[in-house]
Formats: C-alpha cells, sequence, structure tokens
C-alpha cells in the first residue's frame, strides 16, 4: 500500500485539510486562511538527496501573512525514531528552499511508533541554549477510533482508520463511521475521498461485509440507510475489496428476514398463544417474501390449524 499517496490525495481535499486543522490544532486554526490554499508540488529531498516521503507542504496565510505549514506523516515502524532531527532538517531546507515561515506538523500513522518525549528538540551548551525547535505531534495510536468515527468531521473520520481500536468492534466501527459521514454535509467527491482512505486501511471480506450489513439494518431511519448503502468508494469500485457491496446487501436483506420473522411471530402469538417449537423454527427460516405473505394471511386466520395447513403449503 502506498501510504504516502493515500495520505498526499486525502490532505489535498479542501474540506478534509481544514477539519484537520480544526480537530487537531483548534488554536492553529484560528489564524489559518483557507480561502488561500496552494499545496507546493514540487518534490521534496533531504539534504543526502534523498527523496522525502509523506511530505505536504502548504503555502497559505496565517495571521495575514504568507506562511508555509508543513505536514509530514510517520509510517516507519522502528520505535526510536529520529524525528526530530528529520523535522528540524525539513523545516530548514523549507523556510530557506521557499522563503517562508514554516509551522511544522507530524502525523504519526504506524501502529507501533511510539516518539520517546524529547519535545522540544534543544541544544545546550553550559552558557546558553543555541538551539529550541519544536513542532506537533500528532500519534494517531493514542486517540480512540470508536469515539471519533462518531466526531462530524471528515479529516477525523479518515484518520479513524489508523486510530487504536478493538478488533472485535469492527462492524460497529465501520457502520458507525458510515453513519456519520453519510449525515455529513459535504460534496460527493469529497465524501468518496474519505471513504477512500477509510477502507483502503479497514479491508471487508464477505462475511465481515455481511455482518456489517446486519449492524447497518439495525439503522432505524430508513433514508438514512438508503444514504449509507450510496457512499461510494472508488477503492471497492476498482475491486480491490471483493465482496464487500455483496456483503453488505445481503447483511440488510438478512436484516430485514430476521425483523420481518420476529414481527410475524409476535403477531401468532398475540392471537394464538406460545406457538410449537417446529411451526417457530419453520417461520424462521422463511423467506421474506413468504414471511410478508404470511404477515397478511394470519389476519384471517381463526385457529391454530390454518396456520398449520399455510406453513404445509408454503414448503
Amino acid at each position: 500500500m502506498n501510504h504516502d499517496a493515500l495520505f498526499k490525495l486525502l490532505m489535498k481535499t479542501h474540506s478534509v485539510l481544514e477539519g484537520f486543522f480544526q480537530a487537531f490544532l483548534p488554536e492553529t486554526a484560528r489564524f489559518v486562511d483557507f480561502h488561500r490554499l496552494e499545496f507546493v508540488d514540487k518534490e521534496l529531498f533531504s539534504l543526502d538527496g534523498k527523496k522525502r516521503m509523506g511530505d505536504l507542504l502548504i503555502h497559505t496565510q496565517f495571521r495575514g501573512c504568507d506562511a508555509g505549514f508543513l505536514i509530514h506523516l510517520e509510517h516507519q515502524a522502528q520505535a526510536d525514531s529520529d524525528l526530530g532531527r528529520r523535522m528540524l532538517e525539513y523545516f530548514l531546507i523549507d523556510w530557506r528552499e521557499y522563503k517562508l515561515p514554516v509551522y511544522p506538523i507530524a502525523v504519526l500513522s504506524h501502529k507501533h511508533v511510539r516518539l520517546r518525549k524529547s519535545l522540544p528538540l534543544a541544544v545546550d551548551f553550559p552558557n546558553k541554549r543555541v538551539l529550541a525547535f519544536d513542532y506537533d505531534v500528532i500519534d494517531l495510536q493514542n486517540l480512540d477510533a470508536e469515539s471519533h468515527v462518531k466526531i462530524p468531521n471528515p479529516a477525523v473520520l479518515a484518520l479513524a482508520a489508523r486510530m487504536r481500536r478493538k478488533p472485535e468492534n469492527k462492524a460497529i466501527l465501520i457502520r458507525d463511521f458510515a453513519l456519520t459521514l453519510a449525515q455529513l454535509r459535504l460534496a460527493r467527491a469529497d465524501k468518496d475521498t474519505v471513504a477512500g482512505f477509510f477502507f483502503a486501511y479497514e479491508r471487508l471480506s464477505a462475511a465481515e461485509g455481511l455482518q456489517l450489513g446486519r449492524e447497518i439494518s439495525k439503522v432505524e431511519s430508513p433514508e438514512m440507510r438508503e444514504q449509507i448503502m450510496h457512499l461510494t468508494n472508488p477503492w471497492i469500485e476498482a475491486g480491490k475489496q471483493e465482496g464487500l457491496q455483496q456483503g453488505l446487501k445481503q447483511g440488510l436483506v438478512k436484516g430485514r428476514q430476521q425483523g420481518e420473522a420476529e414481527l410475524v411471530l409476535r403477531l401468532l402469538s398475540r392471537r394464538f398463544g406460545v406457538l410449537a417449537v417446529s411451526q417457530e423454527r419453520a417461520i424462521r427460516k422463511l423467506p421474506l417474501a413468504k414471511l410478508e405473505a404470511l404477515g397478511e394471511a394470519l389476519l384471517e386466520f381463526t385457529s391454530r390449524s390454518d396456520l398449520a395447513r399455510w406453513l404445509r403449503r408454503s414448503r
């Protein structure tokens, strides 16, 4: 997976970038002019000539003056990262190259990265401090995905895919993500970008898609269920997550079948009392169309024998 390309695609979406600052750097966001954003697409290199990966440099206005924001994605697995010195190096290069004061931000994305508490980066001598360099750090693994997928912010929703979560709650997590995204007032293309980033990491098998469909079927509003089902995802459409859409549809049908069966059984129990175990089992196995037919027919039943005859004919 090209983590850097995914990250840049996400952050170059203006609504996502603005949401990123508002959610993770709210004090800074107050001074950024989000109507004047320019992404510096020139290839960036380190001092030793290596191409810098995961760097996004944004030219904007900060408190009315030109400024640059360096957003760096850290996706390395080593626990003792040399992040501080690299951030300083990138800061100096960009400051000199683009003649802009640069505000550095590091986003830690890897599940195993742990930055040692060494901020600000400092160089001290007995008589003075010759360097004090600070930057913002957003460690996604220190954040809880289950709570963040309920926040109506496109950046938070997308990056929740890289946050800490319980593996057993995957279907509920994705249901809540989809529900929040469906309700968000956002351009369709931007929703596709957010969903694309999220599902690039939260991949689903056909079985998990079926489970997710069952969870979505529990959403009370039919209109909201419809909106969720119409969320498109470029990664899914490209065939990189086979079985998800089929699983979702199967799960919704299964959820409707189960709900209809429960309704029919309640109506029959009110009319005739507790049903025989064999009858209850037969009703639960009926397909949705036959359950709907039984729901209409039972209004004319006068005895348990009417139900028994109907079940025999429906085999």
